[in-house]
């Protein structure tokens, strides 16, 4: 998977990096999620197989409500995409 195509599926998913970041498994510092997401998106970083897997699946099927609801403190959902 290329980045241009997981930013797409974080697009059509309307989640900000942060937001598609945790719903991803990653943890740790906003500026750290975002950073990592980001990095993929610009293909600075290899996209790795099993993270283009589960975006693939949300893609699809979506993001189980639940993952989302844990992060009611995050900001809205943007289009924060290569600044």
């Amino acid at each position: 998977m290329t980045g241009d195509e997981l930013a797409d599926i974080r697009k059509r998913l309307r989640l900000s990096t942060l937001r598609f970041g945790l719903a991803l498994g990653y943890s740790g510092g906003d500026v750290n999620i975002n950073r990592t997401i980001r990095r993929y998106e610009i293909g600075d970083k290899p996209v790795p197989p099993w993270i283009a897997r589960l975006a693939l699946m949300y893609d699809r099927f979506g993001i189980p409500q639940d993952f989302l609801d844990e992060d009611e403190n995050l900001p809205e959902p943007d289009d924060d995409h290569r600044g």
